[in-house]
């Protein structure tokens, strides 16, 4: 039996070949090494580090709105200020690094 002029031991052929070439190269193929623990470690560090002074900074940021509005920063209006906040933006934060940021003066 032949399918357009060749015969179907000579596509059964080709067939395996391109097959074979399919399987080799994804076998062959390097994938990149997993990850350590150590760097997993690091990167988990990283993480909760920038979520730290992200939430520090946020507070930072109430800081001088307040002392712009010619106040002192306290814990009432710091805390008033953390309740108006959604609870997406309180959950995206950590409440005492806020506070915090909020309350006490900069260390130089």
């Amino acid at each position: 039996m032949t399918i357009r002029g060749r015969s179907t031991v000579q596509i059964a052929a080709a067939t395996l070949v391109l097959t074979a070439a399919v399987a080799t190269a994804v076998v062959l193929w390097p994938t990149p090494p997993a990850p350590t623990h150590e760097q997993i470690s690091e990167q988990i560090k990283a993480s909760a580090q920038a979520h730290l002074d992200t939430s520090l900074l946020d507070g930072r940021k109430a800081q001088l709105a307040i002392l712009n509005l010619g106040q002192t920063p306290s814990d009432e209006l710091c805390q008033g200020l953390w309740d108006r906040k959604t609870s997406a933006e309180q959950h995206a934060m950590d409440p005492s690094a806020w506070m915090v940021g909020c309350r006490d003066a900069p260390s130089p």
